[in-house]
């Protein structure tokens, strides 16, 4: 049995809630209070303002997103174990894949947080530069750092990894934008991970 949120994880929650259908913009404190069923003055005993909200949500979100891929054995970030890639066979590989990008949907928090960062990015600059950290550039940065791994082990043949790394990156990006499930980009996953292994793969020797 799950042990009952507290206060702050209740404020916490409801205000990703909030911030996901209005944009962090279109939400006031007071309208978390009511939400969560206490007063406003409440809230201040957990956060000092509504931006510290925000940041709790932010500390909280990237923390689900390493504790997943650290407990699925999956690389976070540059430097991290990219053993699991090397003479792997397709179905293995679309499957590590799948299981990397499953979770910007299926996770409950963080297509809520994912939903926050699109809606409110226009408005809220530190919106549109997290979503563009978290979801571009860091998804870049780690990828360009697997296919350097597998390049130097012959697994892809040898080109810029960083430029791969972004052609990769470019669909799934775009797919994150529009997609609202998991199994609506799925098959466009693997029609797009068996592209890129025939231009990428190591070539039979003749």
């Amino acid at each position: 049995m799950e042990a009952a949120m507290t206060t702050k994880e209740r404020i916490l929650e409801t205000a990703l809630e909030l911030f996901s259908q209005r944009g962090y913009g279109g939400v006031s404190v007071r309208d978390i209070a009511r939400a969560v069923g206490i007063r406003e003055s409440s809230i201040y005993n957990h956060f000092e303002n509504k931006r510290a909200v925000f940041d709790g949500i932010v500390d909280f979100c990237v923390q689900q997103s390493e504790a997943y891929f650290r407990g699925a054995a999956l690389p976070f970030g540059p430097g991290d174990d990219a053993s699991m890639y090397r003479g792997i066979d397709m179905e293995r590989l679309q499957e590590l894949i799948e299981r990397t990008f499953r979770f910007f949907f299926d996770d409950p928090w963080n297509a809520r947080f994912r939903r926050l960062l699109l809606v409110s990015q226009y408005a809220e600059p530190r919106c549109r530069d997290l979503f563009r950290q978290l979801y571009r550039d860091k998804c870049v940065q780690v990828q360009a750092y697997i296919f350097a791994a597998l390049m130097d082990a012959g697994e892809l043949r040898r080109e810029d990894p960083a430029a791969v790394a972004a052609e990769f990156h470019g669909p799934m990006f775009m797919w994150i934008l529009t997609c609202d499930s998991f199994e609506e980009v799925r098959p466009l996953v693997r029609e797009h991970v068996e592209q890129f292994r025939k231009n990428y793969g190591r070539r039979p020797q003749a």
